[in-house]
């Protein structure tokens, strides 16, 4: 990874744009936080999905706002070199340790503010990813499978989600990180449906990897004990449970990036 030093007059420019956009990744993961928890203590019964539904929509929302600085962000951050810039530096140089930063298959990792950063190109443009977990942490999730080349098709993701799943914060954390990813680094839109039947699914598409007969691209999230990635024809099903959940999406996200390989 090639790192270009910034002139005194950008870095001021940029450096704020940098901080808002950690801000905006960190403040969402704390209001889900905090949502979840508000949520748990209702007197709203367990077997009703509409807030994880009403969360999505909210989630959207904020994406298509947050977007939007990212594009402003990313068009000063080629130019110039901010503070995770000279994190990577350090990196590069050999001065971090290896929970602060390390190289992974030519890609430079480094931690900050509980997030570990890289920049990846993507239809040559450099985007700045931060994720909750650097690669070495999503090593032992399993993936199984292979795409066909329907999932790369079209303009839209349907992201499928378990409508009887309520009050879990790794969940839809795991939620937030895909559908940031897929705005910014996959520029597809993103439709939200249910993997299932149910009440509060009347105005959602109905559409999991077992019932996909268009072979529309979808990513099925699933709570399940064990933490796995399966791939089957233009579906990717993510599998897990509290931070291996979380751990199963970024093993698809670095896998999107070309991390892995």
């Amino acid at each position: 990874m090639v790192v270009k030093a910034a002139s005194k007059t950008e870095k001021p420019i940029v450096k704020k744009l940098e901080e808002q956009q950690k801000e905006s990744m960190k403040g969402l993961s704390e209001d889900i936080s905090l949502l979840t928890e508000k949520e748990a203590h209702t007197s709203t019964p367990p077997s009703d999905g509409k807030n994880v539904l009403i969360l999505i929509g909210i989630l959207l929302a904020v994406f298509a706002v947050v977007i939007g600085g990212f594009k402003t962000y990313n068009h000063f951050a080629p130019a110039a070199v901010v503070v995770i810039d000279d994190l990577h530096k350090d990196n590069l140089d050999g001065k971090l340790d290896q929970d602060q930063g390390y190289v992974y298959n030519g890609f430079s990792f480094v931690k900050a503010d509980g997030l570990w950063w890289t920049s990846v190109e993507v239809s040559d443009r450099i985007i700045k990813v931060p994720m909750h977990y650097g690669p070495k942490d999503v090593e032992t999730i399993p993936v199984s499978g292979k795409l066909t080349p329907e999932f790369n098709k079209g303009e839209k993701i349907y992201v499928s989600i378990d409508p009887t799943i309520n009050y879990d914060k790794y969940y839809t954390l795991g939620l937030m990180e895909l559908n940031t990813n897929i705005l910014q680094g996959a520029r597809r839109n993103i439709e939200a449906a249910c993997s299932k039947e149910n009440t509060v699914c009347e105005n959602r598409t109905i559409i999991n990897c077992e019932n996909n007969p268009l072979h529309q691209p979808v990513v099925q999230l699933v709570r399940d004990e064990k933490a796995s990635v399966q791939l089957t024809g233009s579906c990717i099903k993510i599998s897990g449970k509290d931070e291996d959940f979380v751990k199963a999406v970024d093993k698809v996200l670095y896998g999107w990036y070309k991390v892995f390989g």
